[in-house]
């Protein structure tokens, strides 16, 4: 029997229009798509996402492991490429639904290595996404970066990063999952001249919070989907 396909679907920031039409049109044809909830969760984000298009296949939803131990991670990991590899020797044609883009800090990655080396003959199809960082550039109506500035993405800051963390001239810094952390980087921040600031949080959903006020930042609640945009002229 011939495998199914495999799809890593890029959704983006979880608002469902930021959805590519060739996103949208795998979405609505798979056998089996797969969404990813947090051990903690009470709902999935990736789920809504992939409901609003109507699927006429299973949604099938994957908790992945955020403990520090490695081993305990691994063990996860492989048993959630494992039940998607059954589903495509069965030759059904399954997609990996990710917030975001589907190749930038994505679960999705570690699994697409698992799946290629013990499935090479899988048909492989990539749809990008939009990143957090590029919609809180947007809805801020904030240039990212232009001419010839430097971006920079930071993919998870802590706290005992602050006195080493640098941001050059003419550069972009953008800082993910810093909600346990943004106390220390605020104060690193004040040390900085000729800097702008962009925080968000919850972005394209309901709750959205987006400020430049240092003060009106460091006021908010511990947030997993947020980002801090630090621009330096």
């Amino acid at each position: 029997m011939q495998p199914g396909k495999l799809y890593g679907i890029g959704i983006g920031p979880g608002d469902p229009r930021y959805l590519t039409l060739r996103a949208a049109e795998i979405l609505r044809a798979a056998d089996v798509i797969f969404t990813v909830i947090s051990r903690n969760a009470s709902s999935s984000i990736s789920r809504s996402v992939v409901e609003s298009q109507n699927p006429r296949g299973e949604i099938r939803q994957l908790t992945f492991s955020m403990s520090r131990n490695p081993e305990e991670r691994t063990n996860q990991l492989r048993t959630n490429a494992e039940t998607i590899m059954v589903e495509l020797r069965q030759g059904r044609d399954c997609v990996f639904a990710t917030l975001g883009d589907t190749m930038t800090y994505s679960t999705f990655g570690y699994v697409l290595e698992i799946i290629r080396t013990e499935m090479p003959q899988v048909p492989i199809e990539i749809v990008p996404g939009v990143t957090s960082f590029a919609t809180l550039a947007a809805k801020a109506q904030c240039v990212l970066v232009e001419n010839d500035e430097e971006l920079r993405v930071i993919p998870s800051f802590r706290s005992e990063m602050a006195e080493k963390l640098t941001f050059p001239p003419k550069s972009t810094t953008v800082l993910l999952k810093t909600y346990r952390s943004r106390k220390a980087l605020l104060e690193r921040l004040k040390k900085e001249e000729n800097i702008s600031i962009l925080y968000g949080e919850q972005l394209s959903m309901d709750g959205e919070f987006i400020s430049n006020d240092p003060g009106a930042i460091a006021c908010r609640p511990e947030e997993y989907l947020s980002l801090i945009m630090v621009r330096k002229t």
